[in-house]
């Protein structure tokens, strides 16, 4: 039998949090590995509503609206019964034009076509909610089982700009959605039109206003920073934005440390158990020498900053993580960065943790693990930067387009 993950749909933010887990599987350097992952995605939340890790170009979110505007009258005239089926057809077929554009980076099913599992809507969906380009804050299989009803209504419903429409009822996208372009779908490419940026920047501007994400929308440009703490025009956002950006960077610095010091750990059991693997022994050794350069010159991390953030953003906050990141921190103030390494209290903090979090399942426990983990000898390292790096690539398309 194949192994599955199933869950129940319960509502929108739901579905947004398990899909973000899954999200996770695919994306290299985020495995959650010491049990950080809600105190990341806190901030990532804050800093870019709406964004996943798996998101790729930004005109996706107007893809998919297009896409059921022509399934719409299908449905009306009764040549449709199957709504979840035909958008589905719809959003593969998608994938063969984009393909044949000039840009193809960021095609989504460029390798599995017909195939594909995870639909660009899938991907997209809480975007679409949270900017309101989707008129209702329901789950994309509300809309599937609503769809007929919403299609017979949309010739109810007309332009807020239009004098004298009075709605009957709500509409199904945002009723500004610009509309697709001419020979779509059978021709189309990620260039967004200056009105379609346009639109976007609205959006994120009204719905996500105070956020990093809206900031740069606006005064952002086609070349973000590599990272957005050094971004030139996230340095000039106001006090409440800076000061969350300060607190992403200065965490992230922080706990970079943690998984380069479980990976040390991992190569020390292995090289006790099978007797080699001292090259990453000393690899991990010079990355944390290189970390603890970089903390060394940085003024010492107070973690409560941070759970003030995360209750004021409403989120969970769990005792054993907090626990763990104030041993962390306390220690780490205590003998200072560059004795971490070889730090005895720090390694067996790890090695709990592990315990904690997987039971068994740890590696530090588990020598059928272990020997997995020495396939590649790296997990989980890397600094956090909060979706950035696909959001690098949705600022670019927008400001992109606004220059179109």
């Amino acid at each position: 039998m194949e192994p599955a993950l199933t869950w129940l749909d319960l509502t929108v933010r739901d579905r947004e949090k398990m899909q973000r887990v899954l999200d996770l599987f695919s994306e290299q350097g985020t495995v959650d590995e010491m049990g950080l992952g809600t105190l990341r995605d806190a901030l990532s939340d804050a800093l870019f509503p709406g964004t996943s890790s798996i998101q790729t170009r930004l005109r996706y979110v107007l893809f998919i609206p297009w896409l059921y505007q022509r399934l719409a009258p299908r449905v009306r005239s009764g040549e449709i019964m199957d709504v979840s089926r035909a958008a589905r057809d719809a959003e593969t077929g998608l994938i063969g034009p984009l393909l044949d554009s000039d840009d193809t980076q960021g095609v989504i099913g460029s390798m599995a076509r017909s195939r594909l599992s995870r639909l660009p809507s899938e991907v997209y969906w809480g975007a679409m909610v949270r900017w309101r380009v989707f008129s209702h804050s329901k789950s994309q299989s509300w809309l599937h089982t609503h769809f007929e009803s919403l299609a017979h209504g949309i010739s109810e419903t007309g332009r807020p700009d239009d004098p004298g429409i009075v709605w009957s009822r709500q509409p199904i996208w945002h009723p500004r959605l610009p509309p697709a372009p001419k020979g779509f779908p059978w021709k189309a490419s990620f260039d967004l039109a200056a009105e379609e940026a346009d639109f976007i920047r609205g959006r994120l501007e009204e719905q996500c206003g105070g956020t990093l994400l809206a900031w740069l929308a606006r005064a952002g440009s086609a070349t973000p920073a590599e990272s957005f703490w050094e971004d030139p025009a996230a340095l000039g956002a106001n006090r409440k934005i800076a000061s969350t950006v300060e607190l992403a960077r200065r965490f992230s610095l922080h706990v970079e440390g943690i998984p380069l010091l479980y990976n040390l750990v991992l190569a020390e059991h292995y090289a006790r158990q099978h007797g080699d693997d001292q090259g990453l022994i000393s690899d991990y050794q010079t990355e944390l020498d290189e970390w603890a350069a970089r903390e060394r010159s940085e003024a010492p991390f107070g973690p409560r900053a941070l759970w003030t953030f995360v209750a004021e953003q409403d989120g969970r906050l769990v005792e054993p993580q907090r626990r763990f990141v104030e041993s962390w921190t306390r220690r780490v103030t205590a003998i200072g960065p560059a004795a971490v390494a070889s730090d005895a209290f720090l390694k067996n903090l790890v090695e709990h943790r592990e315990l904690q979090l997987k039971g068994p399942r740890a590696r530090l426990a588990n020598a059928g693990r272990l020997l997995d983990w020495s396939c590649r000898g790296r997990v989980g390292v890397g600094r956090m930067d909060f979706r950035w790096f696909r959001v690098r690539q949705l600022l670019t398309d927008l400001h992109r387009g606004l220059a179109a």
